[in-house]
């Protein structure tokens, strides 16, 4: 058996290299994500186009998103995180002989798939370095330490791009994967069992709400990372500035995020879930109002993404309590497989609103659908709640008599 890189202790000290690694990998994504997004912004690109790339981005995984699941139930999430990083430092090679506007977006859209399988990766480390009962919080770090290094990306990354270029930016990303490699390898997963099946787990029922607001809460995410950049360029904004307004911004979402953590272990995860809609809505139509004064808009648009980012928790843990704690890469290969959806139909459709009405009619038809959505899900769960009951009363009549 592997041992841990630290010893376990009560305070989890156990977790640290893995946050720090996780910091690093998504700072070099979100620094390079930017920097192609402001690129291409200043270059002429429109928000329908940086929404179709992101589309790319989201359809080029439809085939691992099909097999990754069972992939990872039969190779674990140990090799599948390594094939990712290992694909990932390779990229880079593309821009030897030069960073023009193809080769970036070519980097861009080929490091999709491997990523998607790194995240898939991450909820399993963080979870075998952490005790029982304690998943929401651990969780919550790992949302805390990635958005630390998704607010800290765009700014650095924008710093290092005005003075020396996309170059550095893209050794950032490379560099990431690089730190993140030995973790993958040597960290301890949970330990594993049995695997009962797919149909044995069909007959405890699926759990779809959770995979329904998964979806929604994806769409929602996917059209502010596509709205947000260019309307920050769009307003004036240098990259180093706009970067900053994000670091900000993402710096009120983790601390959000780490509410959703502490609530997790307390409450259930359809709250947790009702909750981040919630938060997700109030965000979209606060972005709207605030579209033309910065500070503000990049304070809710940040609202929007802690919402999203509650939801996704709240259907990280559903997912594990449904398939288990040893199962937590292959839960979130099924939430990435979700998340996919949603991002393929989110940023190109709020991108195109964008470029067609603008950033806060696109933000306003963000929350107006969400809001809607939301509203089917709470119909759908009442009537799911009502059958529930009316097929329990029968056998407590039994009991009585």
């Amino acid at each position: 058996m592997r041992a841990r890189l630290f010893p376990h202790s009560s305070l989890g000290f156990g977790l640290v290299p893995i946050l720090v690694s996780i910091f690093a990998f998504n700072l070099g994504s979100a620094a390079w994500s930017a920097v192609v997004a402001a690129r291409l912004t200043q270059e002429g690109a429109g928000t329908g186009l940086l929404g179709v790339l992101y589309a790319i981005c989201e359809v080029s995984r439809l085939p691992a998103a099909l097999l990754l699941p069972a992939l990872t139930v039969h190779h674990g999430a140990r090799r599948v995180t390594q094939i990712g990083l290992v694909v990932l430092l390779a990229l880079p090679l593309i821009g030897l002989t030069g960073l023009t506007n193809d080769q970036l977006t070519a980097i861009f859209v080929l490091s999709a798939l491997p990523t998607m399988a790194v995240y898939v990766g991450m909820p399993a480390l963080v979870i075998g370095a952490s005790k029982e009962g304690r998943d929401g919080w651990s969780l919550a770090w790992l949302g805390l330490a990635g958005g630390a290094g998704g607010a800290l990306g765009p700014w650095i990354g924008g710093m290092l791009t005005d003075g020396f270029g996309v170059g550095p930016v893209l050794g950032m990303f490379a560099g990431g994967s690089l730190l993140m490699l030995p973790i993958a390898t040597f960290a301890a997963l949970p330990a594993r069992s049995a695997w009962p099946g797919w149909t044995a787990l069909a007959g405890r029922g699926l759990p779809w709400q959770a995979l329904m607001a998964l979806g929604l809460a994806s769409a929602a995410d996917a059209g502010r990372a596509a709205l947000v950049p260019g309307e920050l360029v769009h307003q004036g904004q240098p990259l180093a500035g706009a970067g900053l307004l994000l670091t900000a911004g993402a710096a009120v979402a983790g601390i959000g995020f780490l509410g959703f953590g502490r609530l997790a272990d307390r409450q259930s995860s359809s709250r947790i879930l009702g909750l981040g809609v919630l938060v997700l809505v109030i965000g979209s139509f606060a972005s709207a109002l605030a579209v033309g004064w910065a500070p503000a808009f990049v304070v809710a648009s940040s609202t929007l993404g802690m919402g999203a980012s509650g939801t996704r928790l709240g259907a990280e843990l559903a997912l594990i309590g449904w398939l288990g704690r040893d199962r937590t890469a292959v839960a979130a290969a099924l939430g990435e497989t979700t998340v996919l959806g949603g991002r393929a139909l989110g940023a190109p459709a709020a991108g195109s609103l964008g470029d067609a009405f603008g950033g806060a009619y696109a933000f306003g038809a963000i929350g107006l659908a969400a809001l809607l959505a939301s509203g089917v899900l709470l119909a759908l769960t009442f009537v799911q709640l009502r059958r529930t009951f009316a097929e329990a009363a029968p056998v407590g009549l039994r009991a009585v008599d």
